[in-house]
């Protein structure tokens, strides 16, 4: 194709993990490049296999436009002697930059006034540009690990064997420490290793395909997807869905040839999650389940070359998976010689926090917690909440989860059920965990929720408390994740708390370990969370000005906070709201710090102020019951009849009277309508956002 870049880093096999992070940071710094640059394009196309990274740009520039470039030179105090004359820095400065001194000129910036020249820059050609671009962007691209190899210094995830880059049919040349670029491509490690020099990139997956590589991911998801449904239709049963498993397998193969093998019905006495991770984790295959979603003693490997004999090959998987389930099953019978609560004690030799003191410690403060929030929110989940506390944390001490750290919680579940505790106590054990991300499912049960909350309002309160807080993007503590998980918990179960109140109380618990003033730690965690709060509201698509307009009054309540802020979205569609919050950003400016709401109802003289009072009062009246009842969007109907008076009031009274009595009197008027207002928001933010849509 004309005017199209097709550049490829072909490497040794890219864990499966840090192909598609890579792959996008390469599309990201190359298209911002290229505008830095000037050079115009149509699209940025991807492709990716474990072995190459590759992006395709289309309707590239031929070349730069020629550009003008402002250069700034000394300051003009300098540049200039007391008769007018250039000094030796500006003709200095004209030389530098091949220019006549008479071509100077003085701008004003910042920091005063500096000589500068304009500089004509001829646009460079586009296969010049890319040979110095393109190599520039392999260092860039990030992995969590990296390696270097021989005798250079480039690091990179693994070594880079080849280097395709084209651009309008013609390879563009450069040289990455040893290794020179070309306009040749490889096929399959095994099954087709021969070199391709394709001509676009429309050629380039066609000659991959045929060279036994899926280079477009979606469409080697696609035939991961169909193998590993061939393969469990051959034994009558269909694959456990499981997407992030099919992501990950996209990204090990080149092309995928699955197959299916079998495994001793024995071990289905394990639990379900146990056999699922004993497969999944380490050996990246597929379980397979019968039409009534039972396991089957079956499994779906995903190879990365063709299999010639089924037999001979599934018995390869056969013999990995079998050592593999033995030493699950070994763990599980050892794991029964002692109940879940049998081991609580041994959570003191568990450290939670070097500072904060053992998981058993933990344990202790959790259950109090739970127990004291359950009484508030669920007070017959008491004993259940309580008991499945104290046994939540036991599951940590267990062979099965010092395996596979991914099954704590299920396996506690699990465990607490073969030991005879509660179903209730059991599910609650496995739930206080969920989320396990952003967008993660919830807890099925509220008393699994109440420990979850707990939990995190433990953890927070105790990093808060010894100073150990988030700094820019560093979060080695997973503060971040907790402070989500606990708005998600608040907000999907729709449980209205008093943070403040309930961050107090677990502060509280911790007694002397903590390092930082109460009052401080407090403090910093509320406004922590807020922000989370506010970053995922705004992710979510609700307008910044609205958030704003709620949390910077108060944030306590989560699922108050939200309801406000969808109430002030639904009222503002009104256009009486937008002539509203312009009156009430008029208050607030006039107020300013003014506390004082007590009214002299005999000092109103003008007929428009005491219009303004009865109206306060009759409209506070009237929106008070639902405001309690937090039902905010009838509130806020009812504080729009508010606009007329305020705007009379303004119009015919001069608050700043001359007289001290009487300005206070209309201040303190103002002050109260302000803080009516503020019961819903501070308005004046959503001015902000209407002006924006005016």
């Amino acid at each position: 194709m004309a005017h199209e870049l097709l550049f490829e880093i072909g490497t040794e096999e890219i864990p499966a993990g840090y192909l598609m992070p890579a792959l996008a940071s390469l599309k990201e710094n190359l298209t911002r490049r290229l505008g830095e640059l000037g050079l115009t394009f149509s699209e940025a196309k991807t492709a990716a296999t474990p072995r190459r990274l590759t992006v395709c740009v289309s309707e590239l520039a031929e070349r730069q436009p020629d550009r003008v470039e402002e250069v700034l030179g000394p300051p003009k105090k300098a540049a200039f002697d007391q008769q007018g004359q250039p000094t030796k820095a500006a003709v200095g400065f004209a030389q530098s930059r091949g220019v006549a001194v008479e071509a100077i000129e003085v701008v004003a910036t910042p920091k005063g006034e500096y000589l500068m020249v304009r500089v004509e820059q001829p646009g460079k050609a586009t296969p010049a540009l890319l040979a110095e671009v393109l190599p520039e962007l392999i260092p860039t691209i990030p992995f969590p690990k990296s390696m270097h190899w021989g005798s250079g210094r480039l690091h990179f995830a693994r070594p880079i064997q080849w280097l395709l880059a084209r651009y309008n049919g013609q390879a563009i040349p450069f040289r990455l420490e040893t290794l020179e670029s070309g306009s040749r491509t490889y096929g399959h490690r095994f099954m087709a290793p021969q070199a391709m020099e394709p001509q676009d990139f429309a050629d380039y997956l066609d000659d991959l395909r045929a060279a036994e590589v899926l280079a477009d991911p979606s469409e080697r998801r696609e035939a991961v997807r169909s193998e590993i449904t061939k393969a469990a239709d051959t034994i009558g049963g269909r694959i456990l869905p499981d997407e992030e498993l099919i992501d990950t397998v996209t990204n090990l193969v080149e092309k995928p040839h699955a197959i299916c093998g079998t495994f001793e019905e024995r071990f289905l006495a394990l639990p379900q999650e146990v056999l699922i991770t004993s497969m999944r984790e380490h050996q990246k295959y597929f379980a397979v389940v019968d039409a009534g979603g039972k396991l089957m003693p079956h499994f779906v490997a995903v190879n990365n070359t063709r299999v010639k004999d089924p037999v001979l090959g599934a018995d390869g998987h056969q013999r990995v998976i079998r050592a593999r389930l033995e030493d699950a099953f070994f763990f599980f019978k050892e794991d029964q010689h002692r109940t879940l609560a049998d081991r609580v004690a041994d959570l003191s030799g568990v450290v939670f926090q070097a500072k904060l003191g053992t998981m058993a410690e933990k344990t202790e403060r959790v259950v109090q917690l739970a127990g004291e929030l359950a009484s508030q929110l669920a007070p017959e989940l008491i004993e259940t909440v309580k008991r499945a506390a104290l046994l939540a944390k036991t599951d940590l001490l267990t062979n099965m989860v010092g395996e596979f750290p991914t099954l704590q919680g299920s396996i506690g579940r699990d465990y607490a059920l073969l030991h005879g505790e509660p179903a209730a106590v059991a599910t609650a054990i496995a739930e206080h965990y969920l989320p396990l991300r952003a967008g993660g499912e919830l807890p099925h049960e509220l008393a699994g929720t109440i420990i979850g909350i707990a939990d995190r309002l433990d953890t927070l309160a105790g990093y808060f408390g010894i100073g150990q807080k988030p700094t820019g993007t560093a979060d080695p503590f997973g503060l971040r994740r907790q402070a989500l998980g606990l708005l998600s918990l608040l907000q999907g179960k729709n449980l209205s708390l008093s943070l403040g109140s309930w961050l107090d109380r677990a502060l509280a618990l911790y007694q002397c370990q903590l390092t930082e003033p109460l009052t401080t730690a407090r403090a910093n965690v509320l406004e922590f969370i807020k922000g989370r709060f506010a970053n995922d509201l705004t992710g979510q698509g609700m307008p910044i000005e609205a958030v704003e307009a709620v949390v910077s009054v108060d944030f306590d309540d989560v699922v108050d906070c939200r309801r406000r802020i969808e109430a002030l979205i639904a009222i503002n569609a009104q256009p009486a709201f937008a002539l509203l919050a312009g009156s009430f950003k008029r208050v607030n400016n006039i107020i300013k710090e003014n506390t004082d709401t007590r009214i002299d109802e005999a000092a109103l003289a003008e007929p428009a102020e005491r219009a303004l009072a009865a109206a306060l009062r009759a409209i506070e009246a009237e929106a008070a019951p639902m405001l309690a009842a937090q039902k905010y969007e009838e509130a806020l109907a009812v504080i729009l009849r508010m606009k007329e008076p305020i705007d009379t009031f303004f119009d015919q009274v001069m608050v700043m009277a001359e007289d001290a009595s009487v300005r206070r009197n209309r201040l303190a008027l103002l002050t109260a309508i302000a803080g009516l207002f503020r019961k819903v928001g501070d308005f004046s933010k959503m001015y902000a956002l209407n002006q924006q849509g005016s």
